[in-house]
């Protein structure tokens, strides 16, 4: 039975019982019968006023969220266009860097502006040296090797690459080969 036969069937109940008790009310000798039967009618009128307004009221939640989600794509895509522009600036200036003669001090420049921006972006990189106790939080073993002598075992041997967080996350675990 589908949805619309269930609120049909439903309804018929309804009605049918509402008159039961109209009827029995009218047979009874019961006072302010006319009070009782106006209050039964009233009470219907609210109940259906009172659902009408639970649907408006979650309609205009669903839009709300609908809303929400758009301003925070639109925050998103905004985010992403600003960060694309200064990456476009870089890239000009890599562009203008290979046209002069002046290319490794332009390489400079251009590698300082970068992790800059990076810096300004809220990129960090994980301090790690040679000799640090491996720490799976921040490191991420590429390779272990044998070694002879037992300070070094569980140390850090050498940084293959380097780590960095975003916000107080990690974003890239720096890569690392740890003494066994």
């Amino acid at each position: 039975m589908n949805n619309n036969n269930k609120k049909i069937k439903n309804n018929h109940k309804k009605k049918s019982l509402l008159l039961k008790l109209i009827r029995y009310i009218e047979h009874r000798n019961i006072k302010h019968k006319e009070n009782i039967i106006k209050l039964m009618l009233n009470f219907n009128k609210y109940k259906k006023n009172k659902i009408n307004k639970l649907i408006c009221l979650m309609a205009e939640f669903e839009n709300y969220k609908k809303r929400i989600e758009k301003n925070k794509k639109l925050i998103i895509e905004t985010a992403n266009k600003n960060l694309l522009l200064e990456l476009l600036s870089l890239a000009e200036d890599f562009k203008r860097c290979f046209n002069s003669k002046k290319d490794k001090e332009g390489i400079k420049i251009i590698n300082r502006k970068l992790w800059n921006l990076l810096k300004k972006e809220g990129i960090k990189k994980i301090k790690s040296k040679k000799g640090d106790v491996f720490n799976t939080d921040i490191h991420e073993a590429v390779s272990i090797q044998t070694i002879k002598t037992t300070e070094m075992k569980g140390k850090i041997l050498h940084i293959i690459e380097s780590g960095y967080s975003f916000k107080k996350k990690i974003i890239k675990y720096t890569k690392v080969i740890v003494g066994k």
